[in-house]
């Protein structure tokens, strides 16, 4: 069941706070692609576009997880050699969807009630409800300003998290994994 769905132009902290999901659950890279040809070498600077709701519901709630994302998507371009100008050579685009989902699981003839004679008893398997929660998918765009093209989009997966801390450890483990496959980065 889909919840919500938000695209961001400008802002990549709810991509963080969709992929900041509890500690047992790991950041997924789902797929990284670039366009052929393309000299990456030959951008230097970069900037957001401008953040765009689907949903304005969530606006405010967020924007101190989109302020994370932008955070910790600069950081990750500073360290690719790019520099933030007001009129880039890349423009970065943050889309975001957040379903609900729920965990189930299978019972067991183990968990099947003693039998106590009734002749029509049967007892089927069912799926059970563990827990319900958030999942998040962030895609990064890296848009040729000049040529207004995608060059390169990053896409990650994540559960939710209501912990700020965990929310920024999280957003920053996801850029972090997600720019290792950006073109002239070995990949971990």
């Amino acid at each position: 069941m889909k919840k919500s769905i938000y695209f961001f132009k400008c802002s990549g902290f709810f991509l963080l706070m969709l992929l900041s999901a509890c500690s047992s659950a790991p950041v997924e890279v789902v797929s990284a692609l670039q366009l052929p040809d393309v000299d990456y070498t030959s951008y230097q600077t970069f900037n957001f576009l401008d953040v765009t709701l689907k949903n304005d519901s969530m606006a405010d709630a967020n924007s101190e997880a989109i302020q994370l994302l932008k955070n910790a998507i600069t950081r990750e371009m500073e360290q690719l050699g790019y520099s933030m100008a007001p009129d880039p050579d890349l423009w970065v685009n943050i889309g975001i969807v957040v379903e609900e989902k729920v965990q189930t699981r299978q019972t067991d003839i183990r968990e099947a009630p003693v039998y106590i004679g009734q002749r029509r008893y049967h007892w089927e398997a069912e799926e059970r409800i563990v827990r319900r929660y958030e999942q998040g998918t962030v895609s990064i765009d890296l848009i040729d300003a000049e040529r207004r093209e995608r060059v390169w989009e990053g896409v990650a997966t994540g559960t939710l998290t209501d912990n700020p801390r965990r929310l920024e450890n999280r957003i920053n483990e996801a850029m972090e994994k997600l720019f290792n496959r950006y073109p002239g980065n070995a990949p971990e």
